[in-house]
């Protein structure tokens, strides 16, 4: 065999390598079904749907793929209603009573708002027999809003400079909901009266906290990212979680002052832009809150001046950012970076779990309302701990391929993502050589 034929041969071997490395990620491309989607009962009617209810919302990436909100059977686990036609962006939902929800999302489609360019909203639907109950704007990648009675809504609003914003800006100037010295930055909780159309409470949170806190203030900068705003102590208080502050605030409803602030910013041990988290109890004061960043949900209890972890929980968990403690003791808790909600016992056993599309914000069950309060752990016998070591560079990867996971279409998997890898390695490494030979004549 002459040098040129030995040539044509390794050529051809590496054709050959790089086709069958793309065979599995051409099939799974092919082959591809949403996991929310491969049980989904299309015929159910308002009859046939579950009382166990467990509702899910999806983000998705930020080409809006995978967005969602969904209602699965909590024992089946099929699909018994979903909402994905007009919206590119779920985040908080709530239901209201058995046949009523409330969430937020973003118009992916915005002509179908009879011509309107702004995209964000607190939807009010009824789910059982899919209609739009009522419908009005939020700020810009609004997260989170309850209704608090009377036709008035708490709304944690994050909305920040930026150019996509700016449409809401208008909107609020025109409808006297924010003051007009505030033309281009502010992060703030506020209460919505929808029947009258007002703004009748308000909070900023730079009236309060330096505007170096957090993310700082500035253009493109997210100052709180407040993710969370719930109303508390028999309407007395307002618990929020300014994410950039890597702190869970008590705000006292009439005099707006801090009551008291569950961790400090920078401090990772304690939190780490965490998201939603819940009041337990009041005597003493116990917290239930995902900390994000951390890869952990953990429980906080206040004892004095000091805050315990009485409860953690971050056996394979990646990026949660919603923890609720259900009657039984149980918690609910979405794994969003791992497309996934599961429900954990005291002892840290996995007793449910639904697998979701990529990018999980929220769950709720519809028979314990917004947020259930169960008990604290310190009246369960529960484990205090519940958590496993990595690998720094385990780590490091799974971080790689969930940021990734935002740009990437949802069929990629982790599998099929590292062969990808492997593949423009050995293209690249192929095409070296080529320009070598190229070069050498």
């Amino acid at each position: 065999m002459n040098q040129s034929e030995a040539l044509s041969r390794r050529r051809r071997i590496v054709v050959v390598f790089l086709a069958v490395l793309l065979v599995p990620v051409a099939v799974q491309a092919m082959t591809y079904t949403p996991p929310a989607n491969e049980e989904m009962e299309s015929n159910a009617s308002a009859g046939d749907r579950s009382e166990n209810v467990t509702f899910v919302t999806i983000q998705g990436n930020t080409a809006g793929e995978g967005a969602a909100a969904y209602a699965v059977d909590t024992n089946t686990k099929e699909i018994i209603w979903s909402h994905d036609s007009y919206y590119k962006k779920y985040f908080d939902v709530d239901p209201l009573n058995d046949s009523t929800i409330l969430f937020t999302a973003m118009l992916h489609d915005w002509p179908w708002n009879g011509g309107d360019s702004y995209p964000w909203y607190a939807i009010i639907y009824d789910w059982r027999n899919d209609t739009v109950v009522d419908r009005f704007p939020v700020p810009s990648d609004t997260h989170d809003i309850d209704h608090i009675g009377d036709q008035k809504y708490v709304i944690a609003d994050k909305t920040l400079h930026r150019r996509q914003h700016q449409a809401y800006l208008q909107m609020s100037k025109e409808r006297d909901w924010i003051a007009d010295e505030r033309s281009e930055t502010w992060h703030r909780l506020y209460v919505y009266n929808r029947s009258t159309d007002d703004i009748v409470w308000e909070y900023n949170f730079t009236d309060h906290y330096p505007e170096t806190a957090g993310d700082g203030i500035g253009n493109h900068q997210d100052y709180t990212h407040v993710n969370d705003v719930d109303l508390v102590l028999n309407g007395s208080a307002y618990l929020t979680s300014p994410r950039e502050f890597d702190r869970v605030l008590l705000i006292n409803r009439t005099t707006k002052e801090t009551v008291w602030e569950l961790g400090e910013e920078d401090n990772y041990d304690l939190l780490h832009e965490q998201h939603n988290p819940v009041l337990l109890s009041n005597d003493p004061p116990t917290v239930l809150v995902a900390d994000s960043e951390n890869d952990r949900v953990v429980e906080y209890e206040k004892r004095g001046d000091e805050w315990t972890r009485t409860w953690l929980y971050g056996k394979g968990l990646d990026w949660p950012r919603d923890a609720d403690r259900l009657p039984n003791g149980n918690t609910l808790i979405t794994d969003t970076a791992n497309g996934r909600v599961i429900e954990v016992s005291p002892q840290g056993d996995i007793v449910w779990q639904y697998n979701t599309t990529f990018g999980p914000y929220e769950a709720e069950r519809l028979q314990y309302g917004d947020e259930p309060k169960g008990p604290p752990m310190s009246t369960l016998n529960g484990d205090a701990t519940h958590e496993e070591e990595s690998s720094y560079l385990a780590a490091q990867a799974d971080q790689y391929f969930f940021l990734s996971q935002w740009i990437l279409p949802p069929w990629v998997s982790q599998t099929t993502f590292w062969l990808l890898h492997v593949w423009v390695i050995a293209f690249v490494s192929w095409m070296i050589v080529e320009v070598r030979a190229w070069w050498s004549r």
